[in-house]
């Protein structure tokens, strides 16, 4: 690493020095300690001298001699002497070079007076991308170590550049810690303050985490200093970059903390005694023992350990721990194993008895159990031990929640952990090894049906040839990186010796009574996994990069191993057979891996049942998806000819084992199949209820009611609709038929508002029927609207309204709520009102009054479903407008306002409004909210002669419902609006320069926010 490194981000400050220079004027740069100022004054090459305490006595012979074009005077705030004394030699040798006087913020006030007409030069902290440059620029590549230099460095190069050679020269550890960098800072501190008690403040503040105005307060008698005295040093700390402020709260900047405390508090000699500031701050008990935590963690303290140590044993039992013990314990089981093992003992003693539940808005939440199982997925995640990866198999039993969309699942964590990569060390064959030795002690102990799911589930997880990552690049935190591919041959073979392992429990498995064995259900994550290996072999792979001979060669050795250890369980399960059968065909079809292994006997029946256009996407079966329906037929016929309760059985027995194929239809296109052939339905029926088959049961009574509906007794009907799982089926049977029957009546009659999603399918009738007319007149108005918009009014599909129907449909569309309509009808329901407003624009007002009169008593408005319909609104005849307007005029509303529709560019309609006295210029101006078009150049002129100010105005119609992107970018585009209005519009010059002076100000905020995120790489 050189001394002179890359100067990266400066274009812009350097050319104003060289600018400056060039002119003869003095200047002074004026940054944050480490940003750079000295490194910028190197540019100016052979034509700068830098001023030496030491040469005073010879400064004019050494200025004559050189003649530079500049000179620096470094630190300047604390050489104002050097400054006067340079200027007089300038003088008296009538020389014409550049004073340029680099100083910290809080002192340029100082080096400005001692330079009289000097420029300030302001020198920022450097972007995180501009600081990316410079770091790898000198070797440091790692994604730790640069995320390490930006943390601690903060946008300043000249500190990152210390801690860069720090870590070029073996000092990782001091540089990861934070104590390289403390030392760094404590040389500043004592530059930037000449009490003594400055670091001590700095430390006490840091031990409790921040302080606020009232904190300083009562910290000032602790460390000597008058209260007025406290604030202006975090100022002048605050100016400097070394604290901030955030919600009137003084923070010291985070990768200080934890190794300022560990110095100040717990090194030898300490600066303070740890007991002073305990004592001193009860109330922050729990603050100060997160600093103790963090200053072991960072430091070889034992005077630190001592104190976390003391702090645990202290502790009550873990069943009367709070959620800020928890995190305190969290802090604490980071610092090793050891301490991480009493954390998890102690998440195991709150999990395994009952907890108290807390209501927070009307959501269970398990304080204490949720930070029981943070613990257990921290300390697996951290140091894979084992009693944390198995209480983690203990939460996931039981647990159904997608994996995909629950990062916190125990087997989500785990399996995350299995296949990681890692952006700086790869993949590592260690931590499966340890996940798969702890699943197998936790199978051994754990044998229920529910442990076999989630431990094959795991051992999947572990033995799968994918591995993937994602992470944010610590020099470009907006980019994220998503790595996926094949793990190593290295490892893939690792992977494959280590089967012999589970193919023993398996076998043990098998060899166990049947209570204690795997079932079935289990298999699947494990055929799966076989299935991946030899999909593998086959060359596929989820990489950019196809995978290499060898791994191909891995992976079908690995999957042949997995299925030969699984090929008795699987062939034992008619399910699993199919499924790994159709999964050799599958291969074979391709490219023939797979051709080797032995095959699978199938039941015919089954295979039937299943059915083959879901498997392949090849149509492996060549004409199957002709052939299909005459098996399904013939099927269908086999399972009636066994009579109702045998049929039934084999029916639920099939399906069964479908669900372990991989069919999630479950038999209903055979239940279909089924109904022609059942010759007696009522009995097929009383069989299916007792099986408690409600696709069977929906056959059965459909025939039933076909063959004869006053057949089917009463009581039937409501044993059905009383029992969950068989009202649906029963509701869909009466909606499928046209005509209305007493059975049908009585069905219909019986529907509730939450049978409205069964009502989604409607449209497709071809002709308007009985069910249909009885459903249109029913008293639940979702139901009734739900069949209004099945008719094609409106729409292309759906059946024709009869005349005679329609003022029974008019009555069910002015009743319709929109949101209680099942999805499809939803969206039908949108059509209907956009062609109600143009063509029946009365009975379009008279559903939204309805609407507005539910709003009314709810007392506020807010955009009504579907989604859009408001723009609607603004094709409605004025008169029709006008009414509504009214009404909407005074009530109060979330969300746009209505009266941007209703009046919209109608000048006539606003002056008529405000003429009667139905609205204020005040609530007319919502109709300008966000309409930066030819509402606000129909009514802004005559919102203007109402005495609106021009500054509201301005202010409404800048407002946006949505805005992607930076905020600069936003403001800058109303001020280019706001530009051109006032000449387009001359009677808008005033609510143009507004406009104006409003985002040019606000313009100049978001410049600044967005500049300090990207230096923090926000």
């Amino acid at each position: 690493m050189t001394d002179l490194t890359p100067l990266v981000g400066r274009e812009s400050v350097l050319a104003m020095l060289d600018s400056e220079v060039d002119a003869g004027r003095d200047t002074v740069l004026v940054g944050v300690p480490g940003v750079g100022k000295t490194r910028l004054t190197a540019e100016l090459g052979r034509r700068v001298v830098y001023l030496e305490e030491t040469h005073l006595d010879r400064l004019l012979d050494e200025l004559l001699q050189a003649r530079p074009d500049a000179v620096v005077v470094d630190d300047a705030h604390v050489r104002l002497d050097d400054i006067r004394v340079l200027r007089r030699a300038r003088r008296q040798a009538d020389l014409s070079f550049v004073i340029v006087a680099p100083t910290w913020p809080d002192r340029a006030d100082e080096v400005i007076s001692a330079l009289p007409g000097a420029l300030r030069v302001e020198v920022d902290l450097l972007e995180r991308a501009d600081m990316n440059r410079l770091v790898t620029s000198v070797g440091v590549t790692g994604h730790r170590a640069r995320a390490v230099v930006f943390g601690q460095a903060d946008g300043r190069p000249g500190w990152a550049l210390t801690l860069c050679r720090l870590l070029a020269t073996g000092e990782g550890d001091r540089v990861v810690t934070g104590r390289a960098h403390l030392t760094n800072v404590e040389r500043h501190l004592r530059r930037v303050t000449e009490s003594e008690t400055a670091v001590d403040t700095l430390a006490c503040v840091a031990a409790l985490g921040g302080a606020s105005t009232e904190t300083l307060y009562a910290l000032a008698p602790l460390v000597g200093e008058p209260p007025a005295s406290m604030s202006g040093l975090m100022e002048r700390l605050a100016r400097n970059g070394l604290v901030e402020t955030v919600g009137d709260v003084w923070r010291l900047q985070p990768a200080l903390r934890a190794p300022l405390v560990a110095r100040w508090f717990f090194s030898t000699p300490a600066g303070r005694p740890w007991s002073t500031v305990c004592d001193a701050f009860p109330e922050r008990s729990s603050a100060l023992a997160a600093a103790v935590m963090s200053a072991a963690r960072v430091s070889d303290s034992p005077a630190a350990r001592a104190a976390a140590e003391a702090w645990v044993r202290a502790l009550p039992a873990p069943a009367d721990w709070d959620t800020d013990i928890f995190a305190v314990v969290s802090e604490y089981a980071q610092l090793d194993r050891r301490a991480a093992e009493f954390a998890v003992a102690a998440a195991h003693a709150v999990l395994d008895r009952p907890r108290d539940v807390h209501q927070i808005s009307g959501v269970s939440v398990d304080l204490a159990g949720d930070a029981a199982v943070q613990q257990l997925i921290q300390s697996a995640e951290r140091f894979l031990l084992p009693k944390a990866v198995s209480g983690l198999l203990d939460l996931a039993v039981g647990d159904h929640r997608p994996r995909h969309s629950t990062p916190q699942h125990p087997l989500r964590v785990l399996s995350d952990l299995a296949g990681i990569i890692d952006p700086d060390f790869g993949t590592k064959i260690e931590i499966r090894r340890i996940l798969l030795r702890s699943t197998l002690d936790w199978l051994r102990t754990h044998c229920e049906a529910s442990h076999w799911a989630v431990a094959t589930e795991m051992l999947a997880s572990i033995f799968t040839v994918e591995v993937s990552g994602n992470w944010t690049d610590p020099g470009a935190p907006n980019t994220v990186t998503l790595s996926r591919g094949i793990d190593t041959a290295e490892i893939l073979a690792q992977l494959i010796s280590w089967w012999e392992q589970v193919a023993a429990v398996l076998d043990a498995a098998d060899e166990r009574e049947s209570l204690h064995g795997c079932p079935p259900s289990a298999l699947v994550p494990l055929l799966d996994l076989a299935l991946a290996w030899l999909r593998l072999g086959e060359g596929r792979s989820t990489g950019h990069a196809g995978p290499s001979e060898e791994q191909k060669r891995l992976g079908v050795e690995g999957g042949s191993r997995i299925l030969g250890t699984l090929y008795s369980l699987l062939q034992a399960s008619p399910g699993l057979a199919l499924r790994a059968q159709r999964m050799l065909d599958s291969l074979r079809e391709r490219d023939g891996t797979g051709r080797e292994l032995p095959s699978f006997d199938v039941d015919p029946d089954l295979d039937a049942f299943v059915g083959r256009g879901w498997w392949s996407p090849l149509n492996v079966a060549g004409t199957a998806e002709q052939d299909q329906p005459l098996s399904a037929e013939a099927l269908a016929q086999k399972i009636a000819e066994l009579g109702p309760y045998d049929g039934v059985a084999r029916f639920d027995e099939l399906a069964e084992q479908s669900a372990l194929a991989g069919d999630q239809a479950g038999g209903i296109r055979i239940a279909d199949q089924l109904a022609p052939f059942l010759s007696d339905p009522s009995a097929w029926y009383e069989a299916a209820a007792a099986a408690g088959n409600p696709l069977l049961l929906r056959s059965a009574l459909g025939q039933w009611l076909k063959a004869g509906p006053t057949m089917v007794p009463r009581e039937i009907l409501v044993r059905c609709l009383d029992d969950p799982d068989f009202r649906s089926g029963v509701i869909s049977v009466v909606l499928g038929r046209a005509e209305i029957d007493a059975a049908a009546e009585f069905v219909i009659a019986a529907m509730r508002k939450e049978d409205v999603g069964l009502l989604d399918s409607l449209f497709v009738h071809d002709e308007p029927d009985e069910v249909l007319q009885r459903l249109l007149l029913h008293p639940i108005a979702a139901i009734a609207s739900s069949a209004a918009v099945s008719f094609a009014v409106g729409q292309r599909y759906g059946p024709s309204l009869p005349e005679a129907w329609r003022p029974a449909w008019r009555e069910a569309v002015q009743h319709m709520r929109v949101e209680d309509q099942p999805q499809h009808s939803q969206w039908r329901a949108g059509q209907l009102l956009g062609h109600l407003a143009e063509s029946d624009p009365d009975l379009f007002e008279s559903w939204f009054t309805e609407r507005l009169a539910e709003m009314t008593d709810r007392g506020f408005f807010t955009p009504l479903e579907p989604h859009g319909c408001e723009a609607n609104l603004a094709t409605l005849p004025q008169t029709h407008r006008y009414r509504l307007a009214i009404r909407c005029a005074g009530l109060p509303r979330i969300g746009p306002s209505p009266l941007i529709q209703l009046v919209g560019p109608d000048r006539d309609l606003a002056e008529r409004l405000l003429h009667e006295g139905e609205v204020t210029a005040d609530r007319l101006l919502e109709v300008l909210s966000g309409q930066r078009n030819e509402i606000l150049e129909s009514l802004g002129p005559m919102l203007l002669d109402c005495g609106v100010p021009a500054t509201h105005i301005a202010a409404t119609v800048a407002w946006y419902d949505t805005w992607w992107g930076p905020d600069s970018a936003r403001h800058q585009e109303l001020i280019d609006y706001f530009t051109t209005l006032s000449t387009r519009v001359p009677a808008l010059t005033a609510v143009a320069a507004a406009g104006r002076a409003q985002h040019e100000s606000l313009l100049r905020e978001a410049m600044q926010k967005e500049r300090a995120e990207r230096v923090r790489g926000d």
